[in-house]
């Protein structure tokens, strides 16, 4: 793959077939790593995606072509209290692209977005990810704290990491 081919933007409304279809296939891949299982959303109906992509905080995907290759959704909490916190979530890049830069594309583009309009960025990794753990650390994500088993699957607990990264 050539890393100039790799185009990342949000998800347009009329995409809503394939973020569900990336997003299923995060679910399957990494099951431990989300907390929706990838049996729920194919239970879900298309409308649902839908509205995710035509929402006020589309996802971002990193495109290969025009083959969606990763995802990562931020959002805003809502409330005069909280509004200068924003989210990161879902952070996904399909195995065959993993280490050549396309999940640091994905989150450098959120935290571009995201300057002037939140202080802070915040997210939850589960622990036992090691990569992805040391990912974010690397992109200047500090613990803050560890929910004990925050997620629990195939019978086995895992904790996650609550990371957030000041912009202000």
């Amino acid at each position: 793959m050539d890393q100039q081919q790799v185009i990342v933007r949000r998800f347009t409304s009329t995409e809503a077939g394939i973020w569900r279809s990336i997003r299923i296939d995060a679910l399957r891949d990494a099951p431990e790593a989300f907390g929706q299982t990838a049996e729920h959303a194919e239970q879900q109906p298309l409308s649902d995606f839908e509205s995710t992509v035509s929402g006020p905080f589309p996802p971002f995907a990193a495109f290969d072509g025009d083959k969606v290759i990763g995802t990562a959704g931020f959002y805003i909490l809502g409330g005069p209290k909280m509004s200068h916190r924003g989210v990161l979530w879902g952070m996904y890049v399909t195995p065959a692209h993993r280490r050549r830069g396309v999940g640091r594309e994905l989150v450098t583009a959120i935290i571009d977005h995201a300057r002037g309009l939140v202080d802070q960025i915040h997210l939850h990794v589960v622990t036992a990810n090691a990569a992805a753990y040391g990912f974010y650390r690397s992109m200047g994500f500090v613990t803050y704290g560890v929910e004990p088993r925050a997620l629990r699957h195939d019978g086995r607990d895992y904790d996650e990491a609550m990371m957030a990264l000041l912009l202000k």
